[in-house]
């Protein structure tokens, strides 16, 4: 086993959109090599992509963060459920024995079902609603009217 450096091997993929340096601090185009000679680029097509304006643009993207936030949403409910399990074993089955045997949770399984996904739906809309940037367009709209009454108040004054 012979051991080369990285530079010595011959890489099988290439890529093409990382720019090229030879060290010095004006990039090289593809065209050339570091000794200036001409090197065959593989196609001459530009990139037509078009940079983003902000992190988060594309509509599968805010979906996929806003279920997100239904999920967190329904953690934290069953949180507050394991929370109420919690109390009442510790204060309600402790000092009345009350160990709710004659209950039945069959009748409220649909009831729960509808609670978990009503939760998971409302956070998931929380979350649109805010990665969308609606919650932030009503509020740069309030600052910008109170913004313009407070300056004609100045004005009147």
């Amino acid at each position: 086993m012979s051991f080369r450096s990285l530079s010595e091997m011959r890489r099988a993929f290439y890529a093409t959109s990382v720019p090229v340096s030879s060290g010095t601090r004006t990039p090289i185009t593809r065209g050339t090599s570091v000794t200036g000679s001409a090197v065959r680029v593989g196609s001459g097509k530009a990139p037509t992509s078009q940079p983003s304006t902000s992190g988060i643009d594309h509509w599968s993207i805010v979906l996929f963060y806003s279920m997100g936030i239904g999920v967190m949403a329904v953690s934290i409910l069953l949180f507050l459920v394991l929370m109420a399990v919690w109390l009442y074993g510790q204060f309600v089955w402790t000092f009345t024995r009350w160990d709710l045997a004659n209950v039945r949770l069959t009748p409220y399984k649909s009831l729960a079902y509808l609670i978990l996904g009503a939760t998971f739906a409302a956070g998931t809309g929380v979350g649109l609603w805010c990665f969308s940037g609606a919650a932030w367009r009503l509020r740069q709209r309030q600052s910008a009217a109170r913004g313009s009454s407070s300056a004609a108040g100045r004005k009147t004054r």
